[in-house]
């Protein structure tokens, strides 16, 4: 009997937890803080980086800028030695 209660307030803690650390299955992953930051890099430095590039962007730059995002918030196109 006390088997069974546990195991059903354990399987209804799992279920209702869908924030934070008890994010399961990442539901809110675009909530974080790190999301945020990546998007906004993401997001300014590819449309930096299609003015200045113009005709030569491709979808190659894009998942260059992205990932360069990821690995550092603070990731400015002007300052790669890739892209001067």
């Amino acid at each position: 009997m006390l088997f069974s209660v546990m195991t059903v307030v354990f399987c209804l803690s799992l279920s209702a937890c869908n924030y934070g650390v008890f994010d399961w299955n990442k539901q809110n992953i675009d909530k974080t803080r790190a999301y945020k930051l990546t998007e906004k890099c993401r997001i300014e430095q590819q449309s930096i980086a299609r003015n200045k590039l113009d005709a030569k962007y491709k979808d190659e730059i894009d998942t260059y800028i992205f990932n360069k995002c990821i690995k550092n918030h603070n990731y400015k196109l002007k300052s790669d030695s890739k892209y001067r």
